[in-house]
């Protein structure tokens, strides 16, 4: 009836089965999936069983007067779970349905499965931070927009007022109004600047990296040594510069808001026309205990970094130890390539 080799060997689980679905024989691929034996009823998978049927209609939709010829459920086995498989089926000829016999494949889909979960996460992940960077991107312009020019109005109008009198306490009240203004319109610019920089869009990766820290030195005690082998007319795909900009911005928070470290390291290797690119970033920090980045990863920013890290296909190494700071090793295997809902 069947090629004896063939039938032993197949990797899919074959099962030939009669019309009280007693078990006839079964090959060791579907032995290993179900635990099942010669002689055992092969239970209804967990969709069959909770269908509602029609009157005279088979459980099983796959023996039923119209078959399915493939469709994907989950079936429970001996081993007390519920395996994802896909099924499809045939009929061997007999002379009356009473003595037909079936002959069930089952394929394993356990791993397409949690594939296709893990392509849903990243398409989630993906357009939750592409609604961030939109809503940054609209805060950004009722900043500018609104405020901002409100802002300005009011210094036109103030370093008007303090013009045109001559009284000497209104002055002063004046110009200390028009300096608490310019610290407000300093604070708004640097809120729409860490909302969404400007001179990513225009000028690129390498110059909105050099902005952030030369603003970040600023405002923190901490001194950050930059090296990259990036240039001006190295640009990527606006998704990746976007990605690798909050990735160090991220990581620079961290540090400057936990490590207590004075020194920090933000080294970016990429070699033209390679698609491959590192990111070192480290401190001398407090570090923590060693093997114990996932106790810290949401307090500290890391659980965001690796999101934006997952989107770009790369590799996240995080290393520590107390007292003697932190080390980020990013890897992007392939920087040049789009990001796309895969």
């Amino acid at each position: 009836m069947f090629d004896f080799d063939l039938f032993q060997h197949l990797t899919d689980g074959l099962v030939i089965m009669d019309s009280e679905r007693t078990i006839l024989q079964l090959n060791p691929a579907a032995h290993r999936l179900t635990g099942w034996q010669i002689g055992e009823k092969v239970p209804h998978c967990t969709f069959c069983q909770k269908r509602v049927l029609q009157p005279g209609e088979e459980r099983c939709i796959l023996a039923g007067k119209e078959p399915v010829s493939y469709f994907e459920s989950e079936m429970p086995t001996v081993y007390g779970e519920n395996l994802p498989v896909a099924f499809s089926t045939t009929f061997l000829p007999r002379n009356n349905d009473r003595d037909r016999q079936m002959v069930l494949v089952i394929r394993d889909i356990s791993k397409k499965r949690k594939e296709e979960e893990a392509k849903m996460a990243k398409l989630l992940a993906r357009q939750t931070i592409e609604a961030q960077e939109t809503e940054r991107k609209r805060l950004v312009q009722e900043l500018h927009d609104g405020i901002g020019q409100s802002l300005y109005s009011i210094s036109i109008g103030l370093n008007g007022l303090l013009y045109s009198t001559r009284d000497q306490h209104l002055q002063t009240t004046l110009s200390d109004l028009l300096h608490v203004l310019n610290d407000t319109m300093n604070e708004v610019k640097r809120l729409s600047t860490d909302l969404r920089p400007t001179s990513l869009d225009m000028l690129g990766l390498d110059a909105a990296l050099s902005s952030l820290i030369s603003r970040i030195e600023r405002h923190s005690l901490i001194a950050i040594e930059y090296q990259s082998t990036l240039d001006y007319n190295d640009r990527f795909s606006p998704h990746v510069e976007l990605n690798l900009y909050r990735i160090i911005q991220e990581a620079l928070n961290n540090i400057v808001k936990h490590s207590e470290s004075q020194k920090a390291l933000i080294s970016i290797q990429w070699i033209k026309n390679r698609e491959g690119l590192t990111i070192n970033i480290e401190d001398e920090g407090k570090g923590f205990p060693h093997g114990e980045a996932g106790k810290y990863s949401t307090g500290l920013g890391l659980k965001h970094i690796q999101e934006r890290v997952n989107l770009l296909d790369g590799l996240l190494e995080i290393k520590s130890q107390i007292g003697k700071g932190t080390s980020l090793l990013i890897t992007i295997p392939d920087v040049r390539k789009e990001m796309r809902y895969e």
